[in-house]
């Protein structure tokens, strides 16, 4: 049915009030095969990340011993392994290398609705977990 509709009497207008909807797809083939709303979540993941990637770099940066403009509470750092005094600002360091995960989570989505056809395919099972691992 989620191809080409059902032959049995029903009422989309009521199941998508019932469902909690905003409108109904008049285009069941658009409806199962767009990924658009997984992509756009990516890339507004992705610009959040860039922009928390270069708050990051900030933090690191005033925390540094050439500036140290910025100290930070011990519970986000860690010692260093032959300086045990020093405090490294690893919270910061670890929001960083994240933005790659999101990043490659939107490159992947886009390779791969890029060669499915307008029918929905197994390829696009593929979509949940990269955007479930984006959003953690």
């Amino acid at each position: 049915c989620a191809l080409s509709g059902t032959s049995f009497n029903i009422d989309r207008s009521y199941t998508q009030e019932l469902l909690g909807f905003e409108n109904i797809i008049s285009h069941a083939l658009d409806a199962t095969s767009s990924r658009d709303f997984i992509i756009e979540c990516l890339s507004t993941l992705s610009i959040i990340m860039s922009n928390l990637s270069r708050l990051a770099e900030e933090i690191i940066t005033w925390n540094s011993f050439e500036y140290g403009t910025l100290h930070l509470d011990d519970s986000f750092t860690t010692g260093s392994s032959i300086m045990p005094q020093k405090k490294n600002p690893v919270v910061a360091e670890l929001a960083k290398g994240k933005v790659s995960r999101v990043y490659g989570a939107l490159m992947q989505s886009l390779a791969m609705v890029k060669g499915v056809g307008l029918g929905y395919n197994c390829d696009l099972q593929e979509d949940k977990p990269l955007l479930w691992d984006a959003l953690d």
